[in-house]
């Protein structure tokens, strides 16, 4: 399953970058492939629902020739998982030991661009990383819905 937002203008026959969900798991791969209205001009076409409108809740059926799944995009996912297991137990605290970088945060807070020099930090860096490392932002979103998805349903199915 996939968006109508995730398609290029015409990816009829081309091959493409897509993001695609298992219907049944949720779980979101990235994948290369051609997808087509018509089976018939896939080599081994499997259905692909894509769905579309305001509240994506128009389907239509399409269909896909997976190349390649998970293509490299030189993120170490076995990595990125530890890091945030990791991450788990320990401090949130970031120290720079900058004296310039303070200083400019303060002024920042100072000016009311900013409440706090927590909040001009946090929000500083998390563009920086969305503009400069989107790929690794958005495999630690994958991840990390994956992993409070998988929490909850553990947490759920406890008491079946």
């Amino acid at each position: 399953m996939t968006s109508e937002s995730n398609l290029p203008d015409e990816p009829e026959g081309e091959e493409i970058q897509l993001q695609v969900s298992d219907e049944r798991t949720k779980e979101i791969f990235n994948i290369r492939a051609r997808i087509d209205r018509n089976p018939d001009e896939l080599t081994d076409p499997d259905r692909l629902t894509v769905v579309k409108g305001p509240h994506e809740n128009t389907e239509e059926e399409w269909y896909i020739d997976v190349l390649e799944t998970d293509p490299d995009d030189g993120i170490d996912r076995e990595l990125l998982e530890a890091t945030m297991s990791a991450m788990e137990d320990q401090s949130t605290v970031i120290n720079t030991r900058s004296k310039e970088v303070k200083t400019l945060l303060r002024y920042l807070t100072e000016t009311d661009e900013y409440e706090s020099v927590s909040e001009a930090s946090r929000t500083i860096m998390l563009e920086y990383l969305s503009d400069n490392y989107g790929e690794l932002v958005e495999e630690y979103i994958d991840l990390k819905v994956r992993s409070e998805r998988s929490e909850l349903a553990d947490e759920l199915y406890e008491y079946k």
